[in-house]
This record gives structure tokens, C-alpha cells and sequence, in this order.
């Protein structure tokens, strides 16, 4: 029986459009943020985003209910539910990796997280949801620690800034970084980062990689900077189910960029590092592991998750 694809709830209150550049200068390149090339005005990139454009973030927010996002966003995101279904569940199978796979860092000691192109906040409604819980960063560190939020969005770290901060003197520190995670000394290098490198970091790469086509050599350089005993997480779309290619179609269809991997491809942006858990595995293979057995969740999860330490 051949199902149609449901649309997307209603869309919500109207918003205030921003002025955009004029279409020589706010051109597709600024569709992907990350690794883009600067102007050579040498003004930031993400100040020239167009929201005329959708931006993966943004359509994200769409398919968890959440309200950050512009008519172009929706437009995006209805593209991918036409082509996947259950796109709206598997955004949210992916925040549950999230949460559960922080909080497992947690319980190894992690007490420094940088989480690379960290998106727009959970909305409301997800936050401790019934069933599986999910929750932000910060709420899963262990007191005493450091949580830094890297992406190259304004709008994203307006959000992030105001939504995903830390009590003032609280038990953990929060930081907001603004900048392309595809440049590895740039990120490291800024002095407002107060990760020290002498001590173990977990590396945060939830559900990123694949706007990245050059994702091994970005990844190598962060592997390189940090110390004996880090960890690094990469959830990753994948090029070898007929899910993950119509996850693919879809976001590809909306003009978003993707490079979906195969395992062997994942597998080598961990390679040299000791696996932890299942190893480089579908991500509803990760669930019972990280104490989630939530049937719906697993069946929905899609693509490949690893969870590695440096010896």
C-alpha cells in the first residue's frame, strides 16, 4: 500500500524578515556554513547569511517542533518529509544519542565538552519529555565542569547564548563560541576557550559531519590537539541504507548540504583511537548500551554512532 506523506503541523506565527543582501553577495555559498570561504571584504561569512536560504539548523528545529525558523526552513523541511516519513522521528531519535551519550561521558569523567556546530536548543516541549528524557549539555555535565558550544550561525548563537547558559558561579561553565568548527587552530586558538589541553576532552560531533565534505582532515586536526585519555563522538548519516539514502534525497532536494558516509568512512574518522561500547555502529545498536531500550526510538535511529578514546 503506497502512504502519503503527511504535512508538517501548521505553520507558526508570522516573523519578522530581516533585510537580505542583494543576490550578488548573498549567494548559495552561504547555504553551508561550514568551511566557506571568507569575502574578500574580510567580513565573517555568517554575518551575509540569507534567510531567504534554509539552513540545516533551522530545518532541524522544524522537524522537532520547535519555533527558530523562517518560511524557507519549512519549505526545506517539508521536502524531507516527503521524501522520508519518519524524518520528525528521526530528528528526535538523534537529540536521544545526544543526551544519552553525554551523560555516559558524564559517568567516564568527562568534565571538558566541546560540542561542535552545537544547533539551535531543544524546544520546550522536548526538554524531560515523557519517556526517554532528553536534555541540553549542561544539565548532564558532571559539577565543576566545562561545556563550550562551537558553531558559525548567528542566529544559532543568539539562541544558544540566551538559552543554553550556565547559572551564574553554578557547578558548571558554559561557553559560547562563534566560529567555523572546520578550522581546528581557529577554534582551539581562541583565548575565550577555557578548555585546557593538558587534561582529557571529549570532542562532540553530533550529527555534523556530513554538511562537511572534508570531514577526515578536519577531524584529524582536533585528534592531533588533544591529550591522552580524550574522547571523541560522531553520530553520522549513512550512505548504505535505503534510509540513509532517502534521508539523503531529501535533504539534498532542499538545497542542504550532505555527504552521507559509509561505515568504513565513519570508521576512519576514529581510526587510531580505541572504540568504546558497540564500536562503529547504527545508532539503534548504541541505544542498549546507553541504557535506552525505548523501541520506537531505536527503530527510528538512523545512521552510524561511535563513541572513541584516545590511548
Amino acid at each position: 500500500m503506497t502512504r502519503t506523506a503527511r504535512r508538517l503541523a501548521g505553520p507558526p506565527r508570522p516573523v519578522t524578515r530581516l533585510p537580505t543582501r542583494s543576490r550578488e553577495v548573498a549567494d548559495t555559498r552561504f547555504r553551508a556554513p561550514w568551511g566557506t570561504p571568507l569575502p574578500d571584504s574580510g567580513e565573517h561569512p555568517c554575518r551575509m547569511l540569507d534567510l531567504s536560504l534554509a539552513q540545516s539548523a533551522r530545518v532541524e528545529d522544524v522537524l522537532l517542533g520547535g519555533k527558530t525558523h523562517f518560511p524557507a526552513d519549512r519549505t526545506a523541511a517539508q521536502r524531507v518529509v516527503d521524501t522520508d516519513q519518519a524524518a520528525e522521528q528521526r530528528a528526535v531519535a538523534r537529540k536521544r544519542f545526544r543526551t544519552l551519550a553525554t551523560a555516559h561521558l558524564s559517568g567516564l569523567g568527562a568534565d571538558q565538552l566541546v560540542d561542535f556546530g552545537c544547533g539551535l536548543p531543544l524546544p520546550p516541549q522536548l526538554l524531560r519529555a515523557s519517556g526517554p528524557a532528553l536534555d541540553e549539555l549542561h544539565h548532564l555535565a558532571v559539577p565543576g565542569a566545562t561545556v563550550v558550544h562551537v558553531d558559525m550561525d548567528p542566529l544559532v548563537m543568539a539562541h544558544a547564548r540566551a538559552l543554553l547558559a550556565g547559572p551564574a558561579g553554578g557547578p558548571v561553565r558554559v561557553r559560547h563560541h562563534e566560529a567555523d568548527i572546520a578550522d581546528p587552530p581557529g577554534v582551539l586558538g581562541w583565548s575565550g576557550v577555557p578548555i585546557r589541553l593538558d587534561r582529557p576532552v571529549a570532542l562532540l560531533f553530533f550529527d555534523v559531519l556530513h554538511e562537511i565534505p572534508d570531514a577526515q582532515m578536519v577531524l584529524d586536526g582536533y585528534k592531533a590537539a588533544a591529550p591522552s585519555g580524550s574522547w571523541l563522538v560522531v553520530s553520522h548519516r549513512s550512505a548504505d541504507s535505503p534510509t540513509g539514502r532517502a534521508e539523503a534525497d531529501g535533504y539534498r532536494a532542499a538545497g542542504l548540504p550532505y555527504s552521507a558516509r559509509t561505515r568504513e568512512e565513519v570508521a576512519g574518522l576514529v581510526e587510531g583511537w580505541e572504540l568504546l561500547g558497540p564500536g562503529v555502529a547504527p545508532v539503534g545498536e548504541w541505544f542498549p548500551s546507553l541504557s535506552l531500550t525505548d523501541p520506537q526510538t531505536r527503530r527510528r535511529a538512523s545512521g552510524y554512532a561511535v563513541i572513541a578514546r584516545k590511548p
